[in-house]
């Protein structure tokens, strides 16, 4: 079981496919009405965060490309995000909201430049 888990996590065409999802399930979400709990304060800017750290260890692992272009894709995500929000009227685009995205993947990023964490992404070829 643990091979098997081992293959997809190194799986570039499984991460492809996750990031896939994740980008069309998280959009949907982002433009979709929200009901969050009012008890939790910034719970949405909690869920910015989260989401783009995901996304960032996606990008990582599925591109070859200069971080500081991953860096620029996800937070130019997040911005298009917000920009498209400031039009529905049932959401609201907002600049704390485009600093929550980009403090997910800086996060990340500053988590790559210690080694060990950077290890667990080495891409090995299994496809």
């Amino acid at each position: 079981m643990a091979s098997f888990i081992s293959t997809l996590w190194h799986s570039r065409a499984f991460s492809l496919s996750i990031l896939a999802v994740s980008i069309f399930v998280f959009s949907y979400l982002f433009f979709s009405q929200q009901s969050l709990p009012q008890d939790i304060p910034n719970s949405d800017k909690y869920g910015h965060i989260i989401v783009f750290f995901c996304l960032s260890v996606l990008i990582y692992k599925c591109f070859k490309i200069a971080r500081i272009w991953q860096i620029l894709i996800l937070v130019g995500y997040g911005i298009a995000v917000e920009c498209v929000q400031y039009y529905i009227p049932y959401r609201s685009g907002g600049l704390d909201d485009v600093i929550a995205d980009a403090l997910g993947v800086a996060l990340f990023y500053l988590l790559t430049l210690n080694s060990s964490f950077r290890a667990l992404f080495y891409r090995k070829t299994h496809d």
